[in-house]
């Protein structure tokens, strides 16, 4: 009788252990999960920044100069993904600069009269506005790059000692300046909502000419005032 019962029970430990095999045979392989990058973001950034800036002055001396530093700030965006895992989209992005920069130069007057001066160019803002294209790899990275407009505000003056009166003046002026950006990063998104980047950008503002420099005893022309940037930065997006 306890053979039997034996028996019986071996039977059944086998009959449930094959069962238990076939199901998991069975089961379905867990699906990796993708992001999906339709859908509008808004966010913030920082990172470094560096000018290339050349000065002429009106009797055609040249400098050229550029200065490092900071920059922080918020974009905003909305992106499309197509099924051929492109993705198409626009970003608008603004940001605080600690950008300054300056030369030691001349300024000539009428005579021939030289005074030495410290020209200084301070760019406290930058943005833009630009279309993004990129591609979606994998779970959740894309590969991306942008261009469009941009723009950045300049404080410029340019100290020195009058030789007329022997006063120390520093004639100065505020500028918007409108330009041209192209950049380009990647975008890694490590939760359902955020995602995070590092980004490249370069931002050229052209030539402008003249700029007047005022101050209330005289002024100062600038001949010629060019003006580039690139920026390297890092940010975190949340998708909704």
């Amino acid at each position: 009788m306890s053979r039997s019962l034996c028996v019986t029970a071996l039977l059944a430990v086998s009959a449930t252990t094959a069962s238990a095999a076939d199901y998991a045979q069975a089961a379905p392989p867990v699906a990796q999960l993708t992001f999906n990058w339709t859908g509008c973001y808004i966010g913030a950034h920082l990172g470094g920044a560096a000018s290339d800036d050349r000065t002429i002055n009106n009797a055609g001396g040249t400098h050229d100069f550029g200065a490092g530093g900071f920059i922080g700030g918020g974009q905003a965006g909305c992106d499309h993904q197509f099924a051929s895992n492109l993705v198409v989209g626009a970003e608008g992005r603004a940001a605080w600069s600690s950008l300054s920069s300056h030369h030691a130069g001349n300024v000539v007057f009428p005579g021939g009269l030289v005074a030495p001066s410290q020209f200084d160019l301070k760019n406290d803002f930058l943005a833009s506005i630009t279309g993004r294209f990129g591609y979606a790899y994998g779970a959740g990275w894309l590969f991306y790059a942008r261009g469009g407009v941009a723009w950045t505000h300049e404080k410029i003056d340019d100290a020195y000692v009058s030789p007329a009166s022997g006063l120390a003046v520093d004639p100065s002026a505020s500028v918007m300046r409108t330009g041209w950006t192209l950049g380009t990063g990647v975008e890694w998104a490590f939760a359902s909502s955020w995602s995070a980047n590092v980004e490249y950008a370069y931002h050229d503002f052209g030539t402008k000419s003249p700029i007047q420099l005022i101050s209330p005893l005289e002024r100062v022309t600038v001949a010629h005032l060019r003006d580039a940037i690139h920026a390297a930065t890092i940010g975190v997006n949340y998708h909704y």
